[in-house]
């Protein structure tokens, strides 16, 4: 048997190097090198399709060289690893367009389904809630598929374009839906009647808001306007790089009555924060004169159009019970809508502006708790607590704005009553809303209006 052992080995032997020189002697033949264009070819790919056929050739050009890579003359294999550079480009490229058509495909098909549900709904002349709220629903799942297709992909703009058309198409579908479960607003207002001289706008914190009469101005904004005096200053201190340290001095021209126990005095110097403080707490309308002189009309006006206040005008200072200023008076009324006041609430309850936080500790603060306030502690619910409030009265009107706590959620509401002076009505209407809330639960913003940069994404309807 060992007669027989030795030349196995060497016949063994033998054929290894032959195998091996041959793989050597090819290998040493240069690899085809990838075409220049190649690269270029993938970068410039307009279509997926376009670049799966790239995805193909490649993948049979790195088949054809397989063998090839037993090698070990490294340099040999430049070319097979150029390729395979160019290869993983390109993978990288055709997952992310096919992703991209994956949730474009998909946003289109629940656009249709929306529509669908829309003309259902039309042909039988049943537009009714659920089907609304159902179109809200899809329009918003539709846009959120879009927003996942990234910049970098051929259907970007595409994407983008319908995003747009779909944002103006659920807007609508929002309003009619808001205007729907807004209803309960007109039942407390009728209740508290008369439904007329009632302003009722209410807003989760998320944005989600229903109103009664919310745009249409009340007789007057009373005291309620000081608010916008106060997003209007801090705007100001804040884009300016004011110190709120700085002394103001009051001027005895803005002498007028204030409510018992006011603090702020003519012919005295204060800080910028007290005056701004004080307008809110105490309801101090010297204060708001001298803002007024401090800021000026045009710019508080300018201010509150630019930040999307148009129907929130200051036009004339605060007059207490018989006296009025006796220096720039301005002319007109001021005027406001309880929509306009609550999203003001609703954006310093959510830091959304520089210096709000001041404006909130000042609504914190507030000394007046016949309103809100009391209609809270009222309602004798664990459930609800009072976390800020502007009240405002006149000769014309009774009404605040508040901020409530309901369970874990945060909400804002302002409401007024046309001529009267019944601070019961005005509780009754603020009681209602708060106890609608806690019987039927709570609204939080569609899906759709949530912020540009929250990407996650989950849809009871599966993945696309």
């Amino acid at each position: 048997m060992g007669r027989f052992w030795r030349p196995t080995v060497i016949v063994v032997n033998t054929i290894g190097a032959l195998v091996l020189a041959m793989v050597v002697a090819l290998a040493s033949t240069a690899l085809p090198k990838p075409d220049d264009s190649l690269l270029l070819k993938v970068r410039e790919a307009e279509s997926l399709a376009e670049l799966e056929r790239l995805q193909a050739q490649i993948q049979q050009q790195m088949r054809q060289q397989l063998s090839l890579r037993l090698t070990r003359d490294v340099g040999a294999l430049g070319p097979y690893f150029d390729l395979a550079k160019v290869a993983s480009e390109l993978d990288q490229r055709v997952t992310l367009e096919a992703t991209a058509d994956d949730h474009y495909s998909r946003a289109l098909a629940l656009a249709s389904e929306a529509i669908w549900v829309r003309d259902q709904s039309r042909s039988r002349d049943a537009v009714t809630l659920k089907a609304l709220e159902e179109q809200e629903t899809l329009w918003g799942e539709a846009i959120a598929h879009l927003r996942f297709i990234p910049e970098q992909s051929l259907l970007w703009q595409q994407a983008q374009a319908k995003e747009a058309d779909y944002r103006h198409i659920a807007q609508l579908v929002t309003i009619d839906v808001d205007a729907r479960q807004s209803d309960f607003l007109a039942d407390i207002a009728e209740e508290a009647g008369p439904a007329d001289a009632i302003r009722i706008s209410v807003c989760h914190l998320s944005g989600e808001c229903r109103h009664f009469q919310g745009d249409i101005p009340p007789a007057s904004p009373a005291s309620l306007i000081k608010l916008p005096m106060a997003v209007a200053l801090m705007h100001k201190v804040t884009t300016e790089n004011l110190d709120l340290d700085e002394a103001v001095y009051i001027d005895p021209h803005n002498w007028t009555e204030n409510a018992s126990g006011a603090k702020i005095f003519v012919d005295h110097t204060y800080s910028l924060r007290e005056v701004m403080v004080r307008m809110i707490k105490e309801s101090n309308n010297i204060a708001t004169n001298q803002l007024v002189d401090y800021m000026g009309w045009d710019y508080i006006n300018t201010t509150l159009a630019e930040l999307g206040y148009p129907g929130t005008t200051v036009n004339t200072k605060l007059v207490g019970d018989r006296t009025y200023p006796t220096s720039n008076r301005g002319s007109g009324p001021n005027t406001m809508t309880t929509n306009e006041v609550t999203e003001m609430m609703r954006q310093i309850y959510t830091f959304t502006h520089p210096g709000d936080g001041e404006i909130l500790d000042a609504l914190v603060g507030q000394y007046d708790w016949d309103f809100g306030y009391k209609a809270v502690k009222q309602l004798k619910s664990e459930r609800v607590a009072w976390i800020g409030e502007k009240t405002g009265q006149n000769s014309k009107v009774i009404g605040s704005t508040v901020a409530v706590k309901i369970d874990d959620e945060r909400y804002v509401m302002t409401v007024t009553v046309d001529y009267s002076a019944n601070q019961q009505r005005l509780r009754q209407v603020i009681q209602g809303v708060i106890q609608h809330i806690l019987d039927d639960g709570h609204f939080t913003a569609p899906q759709w209006q949530e912020d540009e940069e929250q990407k996650e994404f989950t849809t009871s309807r599966g993945p696309a």
